[in-house]
């Protein structure tokens, strides 16, 4: 597909989407040219009525100051360009940044971020023989012409950005797998809803689909190892790294990680079948200076019948790959089939650490052993068809505790169709 196609479909699909915007009463109204891209410096100094959105033109995640040439790779046009969403009550941002191909990072004072990536195409080939065919943390994912965002209200009231993107092959974007377009609603509250929908680019091919919408990443500040960043157990020393809560119940499922790369779960398999079971969860990195969340379930068009959470950090866990601490410096978020290079201490980069996610199963089936279980439905045409151009919806902020991601979920999904609705997560604080 030649890059004037490539813009005629996005064109199209972004239009879809503004029709079912149109539909619950949505229309968009864009604010016109965007005032002048600012430095953080001065963005510090701005303020906002409510919540307002802001283009810089030197951010870099994790606090990183150096040079983005030649080393690591670099997007193309301005690397360090990002758009800023911003609070009056609440200090922790949103950004968009163009060197993490505008996957937005929701990022707290100290520089520490969560991550909940994107659509990933399914791996091509099979285990002994496997690479990966549709990605954006690459050299081609980063260029604007495969991945570039729109503000279409800046604030107070409530901020919206939609962001395009074309998963491609980290050696050659000529022929994008898919496009995904995804629409951003941030309120005063310091809420954000995302709503998350892709077509196939090559409907003949499996691995041009995808069944992996959310992935719980971490970004770490440069020089900050776990230990700074997460609360330590005063029982056994380490610390809670990520969780994956039931809304609907007391059921928690827990990862806890040591100074020596030692990973250990607080909760077993069935725990972790029993929160994918239920209709209403959440994925959260409760870092010391808040718990940053995400929510989903089946109102929100995550059905838990065809949804499975897998946890890729802990040995000897059926659904995961067992990288156990997994920490990467590639620029600036990692992923082992694009271009990863392992963290090591004394870096000069921040890192990105993780994970835990969330992928869609053929009705019933659940993830008994991750590589046999994955290979085998990313085959399923079925299961990849029902994927495409549905619509999904996730709840994204941070907390005090793990009672209040509860709270603030329930009161989203309660809302049964309605939770698709924007204005849906503006009074629930």
């Amino acid at each position: 597909m030649n890059p004037r196609m490539i813009m005629i479909a996005a064109a199209v699909v972004a239009s879809a989407a503004s029709t079912a915007f149109s539909q619950q009463g949505e229309v968009p109204k864009p604010d016109g040219q965007m005032p002048p891209a600012v430095s953080m410096a001065d963005l510090a100094g701005l303020s906002t009525e409510g919540v307002s959105a802001r283009e810089v033109n030197d951010y870099a995640p994790g606090r990183y100051t150096g040079e983005l040439t030649p080393s690591p790779p670099h997007a193309d046009i301005n690397a360090k360009k990002g758009v800023v969403v911003f609070w009056k009550n609440y200090p922790y941002r949103f950004i968009f940044s163009h060197e993490a191909s505008y996957c937005p990072l929701l990022e707290l004072p100290s520089g520490a971020a969560m991550c909940s990536q994107f659509f990933e195409g399914n791996i091509q080939g099979d285990p002994e023989n496997h690479k990966g065919s549709a990605e954006l943390f690459n050299i081609q994912g980063r260029k604007e012409k495969n991945s570039f965002i729109d503000v279409i209200e800046s604030g107070p009231q409530r901020v919206w950005v939609r962001w395009n993107y074309f998963a491609v092959n980290k050696d050659d974007d000529s022929q994008p797998r898919l496009h995904g377009t995804e629409d951003y609603l941030a309120y005063p509250n310091g809420l954000i809803v995302r709503r998350m929908t892709y077509e196939s680019l090559m409907p003949d091919s499996y691995f041009a689909y995808s069944q992996q919408p959310v992935e719980l990443f971490g970004v770490a500040p440069v020089g900050k190892p776990i230990k700074d960043l997460f609360p330590r157990d005063s029982q056994h020393g380490d610390y809670l790294t990520l969780a994956a809560l039931d809304v609907y119940g007391d059921r928690q499922y827990e990862i806890f990680w040591g100074e020596n790369g030692e990973v250990r779960r607080n909760g077993d398999d069935a725990t972790l079948t029993a929160i994918s079971s239920s209709k209403g969860r959440a994925l959260v990195m409760p870092f010391r200076d808040s718990l940053l969340f995400m929510v989903f379930g089946d109102a929100s068009g995550f059905p838990a019948d065809r949804s499975d959470l897998v946890d890729h950090c802990t040995p000897g866990v059926k659904s995961g790959c067992e990288w156990k601490q997994g920490l990467w410096d590639h620029w600036p978020i990692g992923w082992l089939n694009s271009q990863a290079s392992d963290w090591k201490p004394g870096s000069p980069y921040p890192y990105s650490f993780g994970s835990i996610g969330q992928f869609f199963i053929p009705p019933g089936k659940r993830y008994t052993a991750f590589v046999k279980d994955y290979f085998g439905n990313a085959k399923d045409m079925d299961l990849n068809h029902w994927t495409a151009n549905r619509v999904f919806y996730l709840l994204l902020g941070a907390a005090r505790d793990f009672d209040e991601v509860r709270r603030i979920g329930r009161n989203w999904l309660d809302q049964g169709p309605n939770c698709a609705r924007p204005e849906s997560i503006a009074h629930l604080r």
